[in-house]
Parts: structure tokens; C-alpha cells; sequence
């Protein structure tokens, strides 16, 4: 049986992803979307680049009730349904809801203080929207009131949205999005959205540290909302060959999203996988490479004004760009500075200018990456920004040592049921240069570290590679073949996860088989 994924949008019809959902006997927390109100028509109205209400087939004899026939299968007891719809199809699908065995909580009006006026000498203008609540008997629903207001109106204000942002001509404002599911919903619960559209429900939960399912059918609005989802992750401000930035999404939706407190990176490089885990407030990143830990103390500690004033600072004294042209000579100059002085915010600057934005020290280190093909630009500015505002909420300890002694030193200062570690560390069968300080007995040792952690209560994720070419990782091998049951083997296909059980193929064309382990469980 095809396993279903969290934090994942389905290129398909919603009734066969609701079927497989039921399959699985997969639950939600939340089913919240905007299905086809059947509203779209022809007519002699025009303006602002718009003729009549006309969204396109979609939107045309529409089945309102089909996808709700025995919804409450995939509805978790105390559950909440949520449909935004047309004011005409709201008493057939209470009906249906109430058939259904759901109870009608409440009809949710979305205020929109900036309607688009339409025939204002014979109608009213309309400055609303719909959407019917419903729950699931069981259970207690989730129902969060701030505690500073008496009580909630059924009733959000929000402007439509506009600009880049805006994917599909139906699509609901942000911010009404957000509060619906802070509402209704607790970090780590998931919300389904069967008529996906521009992913919006989807976009809003993740940010909100839910997990998200969605289905949409038309293949050029799925694919501009996985891509709109994918650039919520931020990267560094400059590269660390062997970040994990391409798999990030899947990272995220094997973390659990609710009780952890506590994320422990051995092997943390730039730290985009800890600083983009909106879970935990404690992050303690490691990285054996002490330059590496400079430059992220220097960003983390060092107030935003201040920062971006010295960079531009030393732009200035060595003449380096803010527009495309070649700056060979003065970067060198820049650089033979830097390693005179060691002077962090010069190394910073360095990386921005140098070749792949990547760092790197020679045997006496001497920073010597070559020039780039650079220059400083919004864009520049708005990604260290960017880093800078992701870790404000976060209190951030960055060590540069042995794994091992960072991890006994670290271990006293954390809950052990709240704490979640995570290893990413060399290669054994890579050949990439950043590996060649990781041998055979680091390996076992890193293996005996997991061990020690597992009988000590703590739980642990590891990414490495099983197989490459004609080689096998012999002691990662052994460990997951003594474990088994105890731990569970994610396989990576390019940047997608497959969950799976570990099964090593003798074909003819292997490739690299990259694999995330674990030992936690989701209840």
C-alpha cells in the first residue's frame, strides 16, 4: 500500500487522494478549503482587466456534496471541518454535513474591507465570504480563544490577496488563512486541504508549524504552490558543500513538530537545518571547522545595523562592487588583508565576493578561495537579513569540536524527552574533499555515539549514504541490520523520501543510495 505523506501537495483528483487517505486510515485534525462555488458565468460586465465571474471550467457544475460523502473517515474525533463556499450551496452542504453524523458549529463570515464594486446603482456590493464549521463528535475540538479577548465573532477581516503572491484567482488572504488554523488547530496537528489551489492553506499551516496534506488537480497550480512552499526554507548567506538545503522539506516533515525544545547539530555546517525547525527554541550547533563557527557567531551576535554597516564599510575601502563588473584586484587585496589581520567581518565579506560564496583554509590558514563572480546587491542583503531575523526567537550555543566531546558536554543541559539530535555528518564513501578527516574509526565511533544515546532515552536522526558505486557502507550496514525494528530507514530518490524498509537491490546501475535514519516514532 502506497504510504501517504505529511507536508506534501498531491497532483491529483481530491476524491482518489481522500480514498488512498482512508486506505491508510490516515486521520486530520483540520480539513479547511475552498472547493469550485459553481458561481462562474458569462456576462456584459467589465472592468479592471475583468470580464464577468468566470474562473474557467473548474468552477462549472461542480458536485458540492460528492468529496463529502463519508468524510468523517479521515477525520480525527473532536476534528473540525472548515468550506468556504457560495452562500446558495451552504444549506445542501450542512445538510450533507449533518448526514454525514458532523455537528454545525457556526457560520464564519470573511469581511473584506476593500471590495471590488460591481452595478452599485442595483445591487449591494458584497464585502463577504462564507464558510461553514463543523466538528467531529469523539473528542473535545480544538477551539484556541486568546485569552485577552472575551470572546471570538465568527467573523475575520482580511484584503484579498494581491501581487506575487497571488497564484490563483480565487485565492484566500493570508492572514484570514492563519488565524483559521491557529484557531482550530495545535503546532503538530495536521490540515488537509482537498481543492488545493495556490497551496495557500498548505503554505499557512507549515509556517505555522502544522503539518499539511493537500490534493490539487490542474498540474500548473500544483507546481506554482510546491514551489511557493519550497522558498519559505531559507538558506546561509554563503554555501557549505554538503548543506542540506535540497532535502530540507523532507527533513522537516520527519521532525516532530511538538514537544521538543531542544534540536543538538554535531555536525551543523552553516546550521539551516536547526535554524529552519520552527520547533525548538534551544539550538546548540557544532561544526569542527572553527571558521565556520566564527562567521555564524558574528552573524547571530552581532546587531543587524551593525553588521550590514561594517560589510558596507569594507566594500567601500577595497572597492568592490555593487554592480556587475570584474573585481579581481581589489578582492585579492581584501583577502591578503583578512589573512594579515583574521579579522571576522572582512572573512564575511570575503565569502560574499569569493568563488560559490563557499569558505575554505589552506594547511596554514590562509583563506584561499578565488574570486567570484559577485557583487552586492539587494538580493545579498535581503538573504543575511533574512538569517538574521529566522534566529531571533531562538537562543543559539555554536561550539567548534569533536562531535563527541560536544555531544558529552552538551548532554547535562538538556531533556532528554524534549531533545531531538541530528547527525549529518562526512561521508565514509564520499570522496568530496571536506571528508578526508573522516575515516573507518570515526564511523564507529559515530555509530557507538547512536547507541549510547538510544539506551539513554534520547531520540536521534542521521543522514548518510548506505550504498555508493559498488561500495557499501559496511558499519552503517551492520548497525541498521542489528536494529531492526527499533529504527526506521527513510530512503532519498533525488530530494524526495520514500518511506520504505531497508532493502539493499543488486542492479546494474547503482547509484548513490541516501538514507535518513531514525529512532523516533511518531504516536
Amino acid at each position: 500500500m502506497e504510504k501517504i505523506l505529511l507536508n506534501n501537495i498531491y497532483n491529483m483528483d481530491c476524491l482518489k487522494l481522500i480514498k488512498k487517505l482512508k486506505k491508510n486510515n490516515f486521520k486530520v485534525n483540520l480539513i479547511l478549503t475552498d472547493p469550485p462555488y459553481n458561481i462562474s458565468r458569462k456576462n456584459n460586465f467589465k472592468t479592471i482587466g475583468r470580464a464577468g465571474i468566470d474562473f474557467g471550467d473548474w468552477d462549472k457544475n461542480f458536485d458540492q456534496l460528492k468529496w463529502l460523502k463519508n468524510i468523517t473517515d479521515i477525520m480525527e474525533p473532536g476534528g473540525s471541518i472548515i468550506i468556504f463556499n457560495d452562500w446558495k450551496n451552504m444549506g445542501d452542504i450542512s445538510k450533507e454535513l449533518e448526514k454525514q453524523g458532523l455537528e454545525i458549529k457556526d457560520l464564519i463570515r470573511w469581511i473584506k474591507p476593500a471590495p471590488m464594486p460591481r452595478n452599485t446603482k442595483r445591487r449591494y456590493v458584497t464585502d463577504f465570504e462564507f464558510a461553514i464549521w463543523a466538528t467531529k463528535p469523539g473528542e473535545k475540538w480544538t477551539f484556541n480563544k486568546p485569552e485577552d479577548k472575551p470572546y471570538l465573532r465568527p467573523e475575520y477581516k482580511a484584503s484579498p490577496t494581491n501581487g506575487k503572491n497571488r497564484i490563483h484567482p480565487t485565492q484566500k488572504a493570508e492572514n484570514l488563512i492563519e488565524e483559521i488554523i491557529k484557531t482550530h488547530t495545535n503546532e503538530g496537528d495536521v490540515v488537509f486541504d482537498p481543492f488545493s489551489g495556490s497551496g495557500q492553506i498548505s503554505y499557512s499551516a507549515n509556517l505555522l508549524n502544522r503539518f499539511y496534506i493537500g490534493s490539487e488537480i490542474d498540474k500548473k497550480y500544483y507546481e506554482q504552490s510546491i514551489k511557493r512552499i519550497k522558498s519559505m526554507y531559507f538558506r546561509a548567506p554563503f554555501n557549505h558543500l554538503g548543506n542540506k538545503y535540497r532535502m530540507i522539506e523532507e527533513l522537516m516533515r520527519e521532525f516532530p513538530k511538538k514537544n521538543i525544545d531542544c534540536f543538538v547539530d554535531a555536525f551543523a555546517g552553516t546550521g539551516l537545518v536547526g535554524l529552519n525547525y520552527k520547533t525548538p527554541k534551544k539550538i546548540y550547533l557544532n561544526d569542527n571547522d572553527i571558521w565556520l563557527s566564527r562567521i555564524l557567531e558574528h552573524l547571530f551576535n552581532t546587531e543587524k545595523k551593525i553588521l550590514l554597516n561594517s560589510i558596507e564599510e569594507i566594500i567601500k575601502k577595497f572597492n568592490l562592487p555593487k554592480e556587475k563588473k570584474k573585481y579581481d584586484v581589489q578582492y585579492n587585496k581584501l583577502r591578503d588583508d583578512f589573512n594579515r589581520t583574521k579579522e571576522i567581518p572582512k572573512l564575511l565579506v570575503l565569502i560574499l565576493f569569493g568563488f560559490n560564496q563557499q569558505i575554505r583554509f589552506n594547511n596554514k590558514e590562509e583563506f584561499n578561495i578565488p574570486v567570484g563572480k559577485f557583487w552586492w546587491n539587494e538580493y545579498h542583503k535581503s538573504k543575511i537579513i533574512n538569517f538574521i531575523n529566522n534566529t531571533k526567537d531562538k537562543k543559539i550555543t555554536i561550539k567548534s569540536q569533536d562531535f563527541k566531546i560536544f555531544i558529552d558536554e552538551t548532554l547535562p543541559l538538556l531533556e532528554k524527552e524534549k531533545t531531538i539530535f541530528y547527525f549529518d555528518p562526512p561521508y565514509l564513501l564520499s570522496n568530496a574533499t571536506y571528508n578526508n578527516v573522516w575515516n573507518e574509526e570515526k564511523e564507529k565511533e559515530l555509530i557507538s555515539c547512536l547507541e549510547d544515546l538510544t539506551n539513554q532515552g534520547y531520540y536521534w536522526f542521521l543522514s548518510n549514504v548506505i550504498e555508493s558505486k559498488d561500495k557499501i557502507n559496511i558499519y552503517l550496514d551492520k548497525f541498521i541490520k542489528k536494529n531492526k525494528g527499533k529504527i526506521k530507514i527513510i530512503s532519498i530518490d533525488s530530494v524526495d523520501y520514500k518511506n520504505s524498509n531497508y532493502q539493499r537491490k543488486n542492479d546494474k546501475n547503482k547509484k548513490d543510495k541516501e538514507i535518513l535514519v531514525s529512532n523516533f516514532f511518531y504516536d
